[in-house]
């Protein structure tokens, strides 16, 4: 299983029961919904946290990726052009002899 969804899973199981708790608790009706309210919220910074983390972490990784990918570019580059140059030179080489 992913990590995301093994999260998420944990996630909804504690919620449901933190909710299921709450409602059979033996408090007045305006204390339930004040505690529901703040779960709620509680659990809505929960998930915005682990979104940012999510997204940092792809934007960590699609830097990389792109590092990596620019670096390949300018080798292959300058590969191409060195190779190109040793060509060159060879045939300047072999035009000078005949």
């Amino acid at each position: 299983m992913k990590k995301t969804s093994v999260f998420l899973s944990v996630l909804v199981a504690a919620g449901a029961g933190i909710i299921i708790g709450v409602l059979l608790a033996p408090n007045s009706g305006v204390r339930t919904r004040r505690k529901i309210l703040y779960l709620g919220e509680e659990a809505l910074e929960d998930i915005e946290q682990t979104i940012e983390d999510s997204f940092d972490d792809l934007k960590r990784q699609a830097q990389k990726k792109c590092t990596e990918f620019r670096n390949k570019l300018i080798c292959n580059q300058q590969q191409h052009f060195n190779h190109g140059k040793s060509k060159d030179q060879s045939l300047k080489a072999s035009n000078r002899v005949s």
